[in-house]
């Protein structure tokens, strides 16, 4: 909320003439006419008791009027002057941030006679920004936002050609002892910024030394500063929007988080509790801090979805529950995989409390191998949550079992537009070796960050395959354990629908060649559970 500001209404009565005329030729008093009865009236648009200096475009309305008045001169305390007969003028401020000015108008008569008045008016500018945009980050009148340490993917860095992160991510909590999770940025609706940092900060030590002075410390093995000794401080802020960018601009000194030594961010995704920064140094290297206005939580993202709202624990027998699950059945299939997908008992089946996908080596609908898909489309589609499969996965060489999620709205925009999340894959030519990525339209042939993790009886015992998917990040686990992050950000796809899919292919570009001794292979799924 904006603290109100009394807008002050300061009449100053004066009268003059323009009449250039010698002293002997002066007419009869008679013969001039003093307008009277002027009223000043200053409307400032979107004014109220919330936003006492307006919505943020600078827009002013002036009215005037007098008695015997016939033109009115408005000047706005910028410089500018503007005439109107009618007494009714708006001008608009493009001056950032909130500011006064002393405005004034005179009235004219026929005779060039006048009075004029005056106000003293604040008006609040947004720098070419929308009107969310700094109410977000100041709440009004002043916002204070820390770094949401408690979520995976709330640091990172990458290509700055893209506009998420590709090279690294930390995950919560791992700068515990860096000297910046308990740094506190706040910031006003008057351009100040006030930077809380508790005695210390951390960035790279180049930086900090040129731009703070030489504190003595050392720089640890990345070139960085842990801990550098700075006092609180106080600077200043303005946001404008340039070439569609949200950005943040401080003073020379000021900065947010991690230091690299810029004093510019672009806001990247932002609501009333959170914003992605991003800022970019003088290497072409993108950095991204995730901040949040609300307390940060003590409990690391990974185990923030405690609800289960969806879940399949395979305690029946026979065909699938068709009130969870649709069958893709299929003989043309992408990546040159080499099976027909059916819904026949043979390749799919429940019994003895699992779910048991078979690959098997004959012909069918015209091809050499086949195999089931299951799917979630249509019976169940989220977005964020935590997802946790149970499963013992085939073995021989050829297979290629996956448990993973897909855009709800890929039939509208097709993939990899709408996103793919691998939860799990597994090559039998590459045995004990499970992969976690995310495709995308950036990114899709190989993935975005995807990574293996080496375990060593894949498939001959049973293991948890999870993912936990938040608006900030995408964390990859086996076993509870995490391996693999991938930051997440408004430009990427993984803030919709998303919907499950488990299946075995044959063959392919993951799964290889298949041995010609091949005869069948089976995964089997112990449950499904969607936590959020």
């Amino acid at each position: 909320m904006y603290k109100l500001f009394l807008i002050f209404i300061i009449f100053l009565s004066c009268s003059g003439s323009e009449n250039n005329i010698d002293n002997e030729d002066i007419p009869d008093p008679i013969d001039k006419i003093i307008p009277t009865n002027l009223v000043f009236n200053v409307e400032i648009k979107g004014a109220n008791n919330q936003n006492p200096y307006g919505d943020g475009t600078g827009t002013v309305k002036f009215t005037a009027s007098a008695t015997d008045a016939v033109n009115y001169s408005f000047r706005f305390g910028t410089g500018d002057v503007v005439d109107s007969s009618s007494g009714t003028i708006e001008y608009t401020y493009s001056e950032f941030g909130t500011k006064s000015y002393i405005t004034n108008v005179l009235a004219y008569s026929s005779t060039g006679d006048y009075i004029s008045e005056a106000s003293s008016i604040t008006v609040y500018v947004m720098a070419n920004s929308d009107d969310d945009l700094l109410e977000i980050i100041t709440g009004g009148s002043e916002k204070t936002w820390k770094i949401n340490a408690a979520y995976d993917a709330h640091f990172g860095n990458g290509n700055k050609q893209f506009r998420y992160t590709t090279w690294w991510e930390a995950p919560s909590f791992s700068k515990n002892n860096s000297g910046f999770y308990d740094d506190e940025y706040s910031f006003k609706s008057d351009g100040t910024y006030i930077h809380k940092t508790n005695g210390n900060v951390y960035g790279k030590s180049s930086y900090l030394i040129s731009t703070y002075g030489d504190t003595g410390q050392n720089a640890n093995s990345e070139g960085e500063i842990e801990n550098f000794n700075l006092n609180d401080y106080e600077g200043s802020f303005y946001v404008k929007k340039e070439n569609n960018e949200n950005k943040v601009v401080f003073d020379s000194k000021s900065f947010i988080g991690f230091y690299v030594g810029q004093h510019t961010y672009t806001i990247e995704c932002y609501d009333a509790n959170n914003i992605l920064v991003r800022t970019v140094d003088n290497q072409d290297r993108a950095w991204y801090l995730w901040l949040t206005e609300k307390e940060v939580s003590t409990t690391p993202s990974k185990d923030i979805f405690t609800d289960l709202v969806w879940s399949d624990e395979f305690n029946y027998n026979g065909k699938l529950n068709s009130d969870k699950w649709v069958y893709e059945v299929r003989n043309q299939w992408y990546n040159q995989e080499l099976q027909a997908t059916t819904d026949r008992l043979e390749n799919v089946i429940v019994e003895n409390g699992v779910l048991k996908i078979i690959a098997k080596r004959e012909g069918y609908g015209g091809k050499n191998f086949t195999s089931g898909r299951v799917k979630t489309n249509t019976k169940f589609d989220f977005t964020y949550g935590r997802v946790d499969i149970r499963a013992k996965l085939p073995g021989k060489k050829g297979t290629w079992p996956a448990l993973w999620l897909l855009g709800s709205n890929y039939d509208q925009i097709d993939w990899p537009s709408c996103g793919e999340i691998d939860i799990m894959e597994h090559a039998g030519n590459r045995l004990n070796k499970i992969q976690g990525t995310v495709h995308h339209a950036d990114n899709y042939g190989g993935g975005d960050g995807g990574e293996t993790y080496d375990y060593n009886n894949v498939s001959t015992e049973f293991h948890v395959y999870s993912v936990v998917w938040t608006e900030k990040g995408i964390t990859f686990l086996v076993d509870d354990k995490p391996y693999h992050i991938v930051g997440n950000a408004c430009s990427l796809p993984f803030n919709w629908d998303f919907f499950i899919i488990i299946n075995i292919a044959m063959g392919g570009t993951f799964g290889g060649s298949v041995p010609s001794d091949f005869s069948s292979d089976i995964m089997e799924v112990d449950y499904v559970k969607v936590y959020q």
